[in-house]
C-alpha cells in the first residue's frame, strides 16, 4: 500500500514540473525596432520634416500677406504698378512731387555670406516721373563707398542705357568701368539690382545676366560676381513696415 502511495506522489510531482516548464517557457517575440511589424506611425524624421515644411509654408504665407499690406499702403499708383514696384515696397525707390529717387546700399560684395559686409557701396540717382515710368537714356549716378575701408570713395558719372527689356535694364559707365543692372522681379536672381565694377562695355548682357551668379567660380580669375544689396535680397517684409 505504501508503494502505491509513493508511486502516486511521483506522478503528481512530474505533472506539476511539466506544467511549470510550459507556463514559464520563454516566448519568441519580434523586437520593436526589427522592422517586421508596422504600427502605422510616422518616424521622428518624417514628423520633423513635415513640421519644418508647414512652418516654412506658413512663414511664406505670412510674408506674402505682409507684402500685400505694404503695397496697399503705398500712395503712388504709377510706381505701385511699375517696373520698380519691388524697390518701392522696400523703400529703396522714393517719390517727391514728380521726382523719383533711388538709393541702393550695395553691402553684399561677395557670394559667401548673406549678411551685410563691413562696408557699403551706396548708389544713388534720380529722374522725373511722368504719367508712366520711363527709364532715361542717360543717368547721373553717384557712388559713395564707406565703412571699414581704408578711405571713403566718391564717384560721380554718366551711365548710358545699354539694354532694356520688360524684365531688366542695364546701364554702363565707360569712364568708370561700372555696370548697373535693375530687375523687375527678385525671383530670378534673388534680388532686384546688381552692380559691377572694373568691367568692360557689354561684359554684362541679357545672355549671361541670369546665369552669372550661378556659374561663378572662385578659382577662375576671369569669373565676376556682382555687388548686391541686403535690403533687396531679404525675404523678411516686416522691416519695411512703416
Amino acid at each position: 500500500m505504501s508503494q502505491i502511495f509513493t508511486f502516486l506522489i511521483i506522478i503528481v510531482l512530474c505533472s506539476c514540473s511539466q506544467q511549470n516548464e510550459k507556463t514559464y517557457a520563454p516566448q519568441k517575440t519580434t523586437p520593436l525596432d526589427s522592422g517586421n511589424i508596422s504600427y502605422g506611425l510616422e518616424t521622428d524624421e518624417n514628423l520633423k520634416n513635415k513640421t519644418t515644411d508647414n512652418e516654412f509654408n506658413d512663414w511664406n504665407k505670412y510674408q506674402d500677406s505682409l507684402r500685400n499690406e505694404i503695397l496697399k499702403s503705398k500712395e503712388n499708383k504709377i510706381l505701385k504698378e511699375s517696373f520698380l514696384q519691388e524697390m518701392y515696397l522696400r523703400n529703396v525707390a522714393t517719390i517727391s512731387n514728380d521726382s523719383l529717387t533711388l538709393d541702393i546700399p550695395f553691402n553684399l560684395h561677395r557670394p559667401d555670406c548673406g549678411a551685410p559686409d563691413g562696408y557699403s557701396t551706396d548708389i544713388s540717382f534720380g529722374f522725373k516721373l511722368g504719367d508712366k515710368l520711363i527709364f532715361p537714356k542717360n543717368l547721373q549716378i553717384n557712388e559713395h563707398e564707406h565703412g571699414l575701408a581704408n578711405k571713403e570713395l566718391n564717384i560721380s558719372g554718366n551711365f548710358q542705357l545699354k539694354e532694356e527689356t520688360k524684365n531688366h535694364v542695364i546701364y554702363y559707365s565707360n569712364k568708370h568701368k561700372r555696370t548697373l543692372v535693375l530687375f523687375r522681379s527678385y525671383k530670378e536672381n534673388g534680388t532686384t539690382a546688381f552692380y559691377f565694377t572694373g568691367v568692360e562695355d557689354y561684359t554684362i548682357n541679357g545672355q549671361n545676366l541670369y546665369t552669372i551668379t550661378k556659374e561663378y567660380n572662385d578659382e577662375d580669375k576671369n569669373s565676376i560676381y556682382p555687388f548686391r544689396s541686403w535690403v533687396l535680397t531679404t525675404n523678411d517684409y516686416e522691416i519695411f513696415l512703416q
